[in-house]
């Protein structure tokens, strides 16, 4: 017995310091290896767990999907050691997570669960600019001070070490925000229901009214403000697992402009009144099947959106959305990712502040950086081959066990991009509207400490129009 059990041991080690292989892939295809990883038994006696000072324990062993006292095979427990790291890492709890076995004897062993947590407070002063992107922002703009938001934010994570977050903002400048939000995801025991509450109040002296050209156009009152946006709601939380996510949220919105706004465009509400009040619920659906979120390199996600905005006033609007990617790791350190997003609005005649669809948030194609596409239907498609060129480690001198060093892996890839947007009343000299629009071009992710992705793209368009943009992700 003692023999069959080192026998155990020996091939285990081999393949958690090979976690690519299988068993069949290094040669073990007799009977008794077959029996060791797919038939034997080997209990978890006790679950260790370090590092965590704020992070309450049941939230860490949320994560681990191997339980005290049960038993699995060899197989099932280093899958379930790779998988429990990437939950873990998955939370943004942690700047590094280890699973590992340790004391095997006999037909148990104990697993070892050790994290870094990060700093969770950032009180922070805030300058960043105000529009849709930073290449717009420095190429149209001209690195103007006038288009950035200043001020502070606090933000609190892992509060009370169940993974709640709160966040606090004030801001001056181009526009005068307050933010407030808290949300805790694991009220109950189970720890699968969530809840909270946002409450965000800004007024503007520039408003976006019109996209002739496929550019933004603003109108400034430099003597006052001619926007004030009121937003207060809650959210519900469902998550069972550690890969499907729903989330409910149920709003109010007042939206206030100057008369100027509505003259210049009279459907900016679609209304001839220049202030909606309108009640908005929105339901989100993720399935998160990837190693690591903010950049995967296996696994595919898929995101389900609706939203209903209004009921029977002006703003009416029925939205369904769809995200959908799948990503492989390829030979030699390649990977290659293909998935896109498709939107449609019901009905076709919605009011300007409902029509935006290509060219905000991360909705775009790479290479249209500079470009808007509103409409009531449409979606892109994105493809992407990486290289991992290299993973370096930078000594910081600070003599901490999780900042003593920060990580960093740059990727070298090309892309291709694809995508149409149908536009009704698609305003003369809006030339990307109700046709197939398609991008490419090259570049480089830099992967850094906090979830932080830098991307720096050279990317052309169909109108032959090359460009250097940057992007900054963080999570």
């Amino acid at each position: 017995m003692k023999d069959f059990c080192a026998y155990h041991f020996l091939i285990a080690i081999f393949l958690f310091c090979c976690p690519g292989l299988r068993a069949q892939e290094i040669g073990y295809k007799t009977p008794v290896a077959d029996t060791a990883f797919k038939e034997s038994a080997i209990a978890i006696r006790e679950i260790h767990l370090t590092g965590n000072k704020i992070t309450k324990r049941f939230i860490v062993l949320r994560e681990v999907i191997l339980v005290k006292d049960s038993s699995y095979t060899i197989t099932q427990i280093l899958a379930n050691i790779k998988t429990s790291r990437q939950n873990l890492m998955n939370t943004s709890l942690f700047v590094d997570a280890t699973v590992n076995f340790a004391k095997w004897e006999n037909d148990s062993i104990d697993i070892v669960v050790d994290v870094k947590e990060r700093w969770y407070y950032w009180p922070a002063p805030v300058f960043k600019p105000v529009d849709r992107n930073w290449n717009v922002w420095i190429n149209q703009y001209k690195v103007s001070f006038e288009r950035v938001n200043y001020g502070i934010k606090f933000q609190g994570k892992n509060v009370t070490g169940r993974n709640d977050r709160i966040n606090l903002t004030l801001l001056n400048g181009y526009a005068r925000q307050l933010i407030f939000n808290y949300y805790n995801p694991y009220l109950d025991k189970k720890l699968q229901h969530g809840l909270g509450f946002d409450f965000a109040y800004s007024k503007t002296r520039e408003v976006n009214v019109l996209n002739p050209d496929n550019v933004q156009r603003f109108y400034k009152n430099e003597d006052k403000f001619i926007r004030e946006q009121l937003y207060v709601g809650l959210a519900y939380s469902y998550r069972k697992g550690s890969i499907k996510r729903h989330v409910l949220r149920l709003g109010m919105v007042v939206d206030n402009v100057d008369d100027t706004i509505i003259s210049l465009n009279p459907k900016f509400f679609n209304s001839p009144s220049n202030t909606t009040i309108y009640p908005e619920f929105q339901y989100r659906y993720q399935f998160l099947g990837v190693d690591y979120i903010p950049y995967p390199s296996t696994g595919h996600t898929i995101e389900f959106n609706f939203i209903k905005k209004g009921i029977s006033g002006p703003v009416n609007l029925w939205l369904f959305n769809v995200k959908a990617y799948k990503h492989w790791p390829l030979p030699h350190k390649f990977y290659y990712s293909l998935g896109g997003e498709a939107s449609l609005k019901l009905p076709f005649d919605q009011a300007f502040i409902n029509m935006p669809l290509l060219g905000y948030a991360d909705a775009y194609l790479r290479g249209m950086e500079y470009y808007v596409v509103d409409g009531v239907a449409g979606g892109f498609i994105r493809n992407t081959l990486r290289y991992e060129l290299t993973r370096v480690k930078l000594k910081t001198g600070i003599k901490s066990r999780t900042y003593g060093e920060i990580p960093f892996r740059f990727y070298l890839k090309g892309y291709a991009d694809a995508g149409y947007v149908h536009n009704k009343y698609n305003p003369s000299g809006n030339i990307f509207s109700n046709k197939v629009l398609y991008t490419g071009g090259f570049g480089l992710d830099i992967l850094t400490i906090y979830d932080i992705v830098l991307r720096f793209e050279y990317s052309f368009n169909q109108l032959n129009e090359r460009a250097f943009y940057f992007h900054k992700n963080d999570f």
